[in-house]
């Protein structure tokens, strides 16, 4: 067998795998009672920051641990242990996707994804247009 075929297999194979790890990757969101029921398996879940409870991250004491409080899809507050610094623009997110398992009662991301405000929805834009017109 040529050099050529075998780089070419290897490629096709490569590429195959990548598409094959991202569907297996891709995961349905669950609620907090889900996830609670099932501890120790990893869920999505999505919801988005309680806003009247305080972010806890110490970069003293332990740079790798942020503490909050989420609310699923369900308006169930649980408290999260964010397995990382804390995120920049956490508290302007308009959702949140956490990646994680409940371990002791808890629930532990190891990771996050947020859905930030955008600067061009119909809210900004009529603010932005009427500061202009002033």
């Amino acid at each position: 067998m040529k050099k050529s075929h075998i780089v070419l297999i290897l490629l096709i194979a490569g590429i195959v795998g990548t598409f094959i790890a991202s569907f297996m990757n891709t995961s349905t969101s669950v609620n907090f009672e889900e996830a609670f029921a099932n501890p120790g398996t990893e869920f999505k879940v999505s919801g988005f920051l309680d806003k009247t409870q305080e972010v806890i991250y110490d970069p003293q004491n332990d740079h790798s641990t942020t503490i909050f409080y989420m609310i699923d899809k369900n308006d169930e507050v649980k408290k999260v242990h964010l397995k990382q610094a804390k995120p920049q623009g956490l508290e302007r997110s308009e959702s949140v996707d956490l990646y994680g398992k409940v371990i002791d009662g808890e629930f532990y991301a190891s990771d996050i994804l947020m859905k930030c405000p955008s600067k061009y929805n119909e809210n900004n834009h009529l603010i932005e247009t009427a500061e202009a017109i002033n």
